[in-house]
């Protein structure tokens, strides 16, 4: 997908959605069950923005969109191995995320492999390992953004701010 000045609004409620959902994970200290349950699919539903490019000069951030894509198909995935646990990997959504990983698109988040590689053995899943590659991606990717958007920001508010009173 490419977003330009013709279809910017999709590229803002992508946003939008990326932002609620990242504040969720954040409420809930990581990825749970059920968090994309906030988003409306027809506005972000992961796969359209996996490999999404965006026009200069449209204060749209493509790589969030990205990571934001990858961290909302993690977090349909981990409901599926929740709610389902072997048998995860018949759910068709769950089939279709094992196939965007299959076809390389979830490139924006680089430790999806070796979470990928340990979710392959089905039955044999370490499920400990699973869980401690979701904290290390919800940690690096969620928590990590929203701390250095406050530090950029509070840096900014400080060089602006004058005395009061």
């Amino acid at each position: 997908m490419k977003i330009t000045m013709e279809n910017v609004e999709v590229g803002n409620k992508a946003m939008v959605s990326a932002l609620l959902l990242y504040y969720h994970l954040l409420i809930e200290g990581g990825i749970t069950h059920d968090q994309t349950v906030y988003i409306d699919p027809e506005d972000f539903d992961g796969f359209s923005f996996l490999a999404v490019k965006v026009q200069e000069n449209l204060d749209i951030d493509e790589s969030f969109i990205r990571e934001a894509a990858v961290i909302r198909l993690l977090c349909d995935l981990n409901d599926m191995i929740e709610e389902f646990e072997n048998e995860f990997w018949l759910q068709p959504i769950s089939k279709q995320i094992i196939t965007a990983f299959d076809a390389v698109t979830l490139f924006a988040i680089p430790e999806t492999f070796s979470l990928f590689e340990n979710i392959s053995k089905h039955d044999h899943m370490d499920y400990q390992e699973y869980k401690r590659c979701l904290d290390l991606i919800y940690k690096k990717y969620v928590v990590e953004r929203f701390r250095n958007l406050t530090k950029e920001n509070s840096n900014n508010f400080r060089h602006r701010t004058s005395r009061c009173g």
